[in-house]
């Protein structure tokens, strides 16, 4: 499970494109089973691998990012996972229906970077598999406040993790993030910065798709970083789960009854 992300945003090498790697820096290995609407989407192709996390969020449904897709590829949804290789019991391995990207999701510089994934059945839910909750209310959240994600991508070792592992990461101020990405990103309220932790904690988007969890909400998906992760002035980037992205998750889902 080689490729994870690390978006290219331009020449300058910041756009996350298909394949390249994403971190958890300096984080911890999670409990395992902790976070039970946890989902690693695995991408195979005949030379190569690629992966993300996303969340369940219907028993069969699966938010993650928009750029996360590998054309042409065989795609295993495993649910219930802390082994990147899938070896506890209890895994439930799912192919998927359907991948719809936001309709005006943007390859290029990764507005509106959220995909929704139909299974072709329904997850069946228990101790280590459950759903993760759309926020009732979109609320922004205040610079400061102490968020969670979690992934299984490369570590400050330079390692795939071998199971999941978690970091506390801070809300950036938009200002403050819109001065550290300077005109190669424009920090709309649409996104959610993330500073670097006093001893470099990092997501480095934190495993695409993931989610970003603040005071037990589910407020964001891990979208892209900065090419070298846990740096000092290095900010990490989320799609907010804004009223109009909860509205289309919802409708979206509604229709494809």
């Amino acid at each position: 499970m080689k490729r994870f992300l690390t978006l290219l945003l331009s020449a300058a090498c910041l756009l996350v494109s298909q394949g390249t790697k994403v971190k958890i820096i300096h984080g911890n290995e999670a409990i395992p089973h902790s976070r039970p609407y946890m989902a690693l989407l695995i991408f195979e192709t005949e030379t190569e691998e690629m992966i993300c996390g996303g969340s369940l969020i219907k028993p069969n449904w699966i938010l993650t990012a928009g750029h996360c897709q590998k054309p042409r590829s065989l795609v295993t949804v495993l649910l219930g996972a802390h082994s990147r290789e899938g070896r506890e019991k209890g895994i439930q391995a799912l192919r998927i229906a359907k991948s719809i990207q936001h309709p005006q999701y943007n390859h290029s510089n990764l507005k509106n970077d959220l995909r929704l994934i139909k299974l072709r059945g329904n997850a069946r839910l228990g101790k280590n598999i459950q759903l993760l909750p759309l926020p009732e209310i979109s609320e922004d959240i205040e610079a400061g406040s102490v968020c969670e994600t979690a992934g299984w991508g490369v570590t400050e070792k330079k390692i795939e993790a071998d199971y999941l592992r978690e970091v506390n990461i801070t809300i950036l101020n938009r200002d403050k993030c819109q001065k550290r990405w300077q005109h190669r990103v424009n920090i709309t309220q649409n996104l959610l910065c993330t500073s670097v932790g006093p001893n470099g904690q990092d997501s480095c988007t934190g495993d695409s798709g993931g989610p970003l969890i603040c005071n037990g909400v589910y407020r964001g998906v891990t979208s892209f970083g900065e090419n070298v992760c846990g740096q000092a002035n290095d900010a990490s980037i989320f799609t907010r789960l804004t009223k109009e992205y909860i509205s289309w998750i919802n409708s979206t889902i509604a229709k494809s009854v």
